[in-house]
């Protein structure tokens, strides 16, 4: 039988993790959990053996620092001067900065993206869907050619009525002529 008898804070604390990651082990099932009254216990054996995991784990690492291997035998023996262990911490933050630069030079063209997203989102806004833009000019085309027909037909009226305005002016000139000459007629007679 388990007995649940520890908060996530008192494991978070007991492990050395955020309760964010207590949070996921219990999601994930690593840890199994009991809730009472809204907390998440948590079972003693269970974090003792994820401890005990945790503190291999650091003591391979600092192991991996401290500690040489001899090419020669399998035997490891301890680091004997601190260049050595200068020498690789040096590597380690080189490697760190080659990363730290990567991830900026990522972050850079994620932002550059995000701005460019955000220029064709707004293009996008603004646009006319192209089935609605064809029909749009489609009736424009068709709205020309009314308008064209109109003028055509207005300039023949037009053309129209000059016609008609300079026959009747020759018609009004020629009675003109015709009554000057009966008048000029009458009064000779």
């Amino acid at each position: 039988m388990k007995r649940y008898t520890v908060t996530r804070n008192q494991a978070a604390s007991l492990l050395w993790v955020s309760t964010r990651t207590i949070d996921r082990y219990v999601k994930s099932g690593r840890l199994s959990y009991k809730k009472i009254a809204n907390k998440v216990i948590l079972n003693e054996e269970e974090l003792r053996v994820l401890q005990n995991e945790f503190s291999s784990l650091r003591q391979e690492i600092s192991t991996e620092l401290l500690w040489e291997k001899d090419e020669k035998s399998i035997s490891v023996k301890p680091v004997s001067d601190l260049s050595t262990l200068d020498e690789k911490l040096d590597k380690f933050y080189l490697i760190f900065q080659e990363k730290d630069k990567q991830i900026d030079e990522k972050n850079k063209i994620i932002f550059m993206l995000q701005q460019r997203i955000g220029e064709l989102e707004a293009k996008i806004q603004t646009m006319i869907a192209l089935p609605d833009y064809n029909k749009e000019k489609q009736q424009a085309i068709q709205e020309k050619r009314v308008l064209e027909e109109k003028l055509a037909k207005m300039k023949s009226r037009v053309k129209e009525q000059e016609t008609k305005t300079y026959v009747v002016l020759v018609f009004a000139v020629i009675l003109v002529i015709v009554a000057v000459y009966f008048y000029i007629k009458h009064m000779w007679n």
